[in-house]
């Protein structure tokens, strides 16, 4: 009989994997380990909602928010990369507002997720012109599933958003960011999402104890609505 923990269990092996990888073994890198701890993730949702109608994202995205650990960390939203988004696409001065609530230091500053990323109701509080559906786009969640799984898996490299390094040697951080020049000869900086290989190992780690312990329930129906979409 097979083990009632063998998701765990296999998880657990696959993110020593990739933390062996990640740190250069084999001739690994960080792009191999992500590779490897997302690629398990999606094991772990396409058994939860089985099935190919182009579910893939939000079956992803959904398996982290509701799944994930308390406090729910992968429904987070990062704050200097929807600053740069209203900067870009709707309004600078809302963007002036969040940044002036949110990140009011120098934009040269080297900053992790805790100290500058807040909940989606913190920031509709400040700024609640933006849709659900929208804002989400800018969760951990979404992220990590555009901007370091399907990115790594089909470019072999981070998306626009995202970042293999980090600038910071604070350890136990969800997230922290790293600040690029725009452009050169542009004396502006962006900040780019990284997401450390120790934390989306316990977060993966996390999420397979949690399915083993209900194991019961499942499968699951697809829900009428997924998170990303806007649904509560």
């Amino acid at each position: 009989m097979a083990s009632e923990s063998w998701r765990c269990d296999w998880i657990t092996e696959k993110c020593e994997i990739a933390s062996a990888l990640a740190r250069g073994e084999a001739g690994g890198s960080y792009s191999e380990a992500v590779i490897l701890v997302c690629a398990a993730l999606s094991a772990l949702a396409a058994e939860v909602w089985p099935g190919h109608n182009k579910i893939d994202q939000a079956r992803f995205i959904e398996l982290l928010v509701r799944l994930g650990p308390t406090p729910n960390i992968p429904m987070t939203i990062s704050v200097p990369l929807l600053v740069r988004h209203v900067e870009l696409t709707s309004s600078k001065s809302g963007a002036q507002l969040l940044r002036d609530t949110f990140l009011p230091f120098s934009a040269t500053r080297i900053v992790t997720g805790p100290e500058v990323d807040k909940s989606e109701d913190e920031v509709l509080s400040i700024y609640p012109d933006l849709s659900a559906k929208d804002i989400r786009k800018f969760s951990y969640a979404y992220l990590l599933y555009k901007e370091v799984r399907s990115a790594h898996a089909h470019e072999y490299k981070p998306g626009a958003k995202a970042d293999s390094w980090s600038m910071t040697m604070s350890g136990g951080q969800s997230v922290s960011y790293v600040n690029r020049l725009l452009a050169a000869g542009i004396p502006k900086t962006s900040r780019l999402i990284h997401f450390p290989i120790a934390w989306l190992a316990k977060l993966a780690i996390d999420i397979a104890m949690d399915i083993d312990i209900h194991r019961a329930s499942l499968p699951r129906l697809a829900p009428a609505s997924w998170w990303i979409d806007g649904a509560t």
